[in-house]
């Protein structure tokens, strides 16, 4: 691979194939804002069970909205879908390490699922702060050298 960069450009060249890239100044936005910090709400799944149930409540989920609600009490979540224009719906409970103020707050199924299938712990950490602000994902426990973050923006619920 023969690589080459001047003060706009940089460019890889493989025997085949060729890709310009152009640099970009001035600030990088700093990331770190968008994420909340303090969150008082922190909830340990099994990452597998979690990932079953999703995937089978999804399949009620709304086709425009994908909206999947998780309600959270003491030692148990509650995940529920529904499609009122076809008039199904799906609700199912899983166990889970809570204990504290019930709380809920809705996600975009596929996004949901695809963060959950993406951890590879056997158990996960959901911290949230209030159903507006972004749900963050860890596992439970890190390999060496790894910080690993990930973030869902909320959807709206109706209760």
């Amino acid at each position: 691979m023969l690589l080459q960069f001047d003060d706009n450009n940089v460019k890889f060249k493989l025997a085949n194939y060729q890709m310009v890239c152009r640099l970009v100044e001035g600030r990088f936005p700093n990331y770190n804002a968008v994420v909340p910090q303090n969150n008082p709400y922190k909830v340990i799944v099994d990452r597998i069970s979690f990932l079953n149930t999703l995937k089978r409540v999804s399949i009620f989920a709304n086709q425009s909205t994908s909206l999947v609600k998780v309600s959270i009490t003491q030692g148990k979540m509650v995940l529920t879908t529904q499609d009122i224009d076809f008039s199904t719906s799906a609700e199912e409970s899983i166990a889970c390490q809570y204990d504290g103020e019930p709380i809920a707050i809705g996600f975009k199924s596929q996004f949901f699922i695809d963060i959950v299938a993406n951890l590879e712990t056997q158990e996960i950490v959901l911290e949230l702060a209030d159903p507006s602000r972004a749900g963050l994902f860890l596992p439970l426990s890190n390999e060496p050298d790894e910080d690993l973050l990930m973030l869902l923006m909320p959807m709206l619920i109706n209760d």
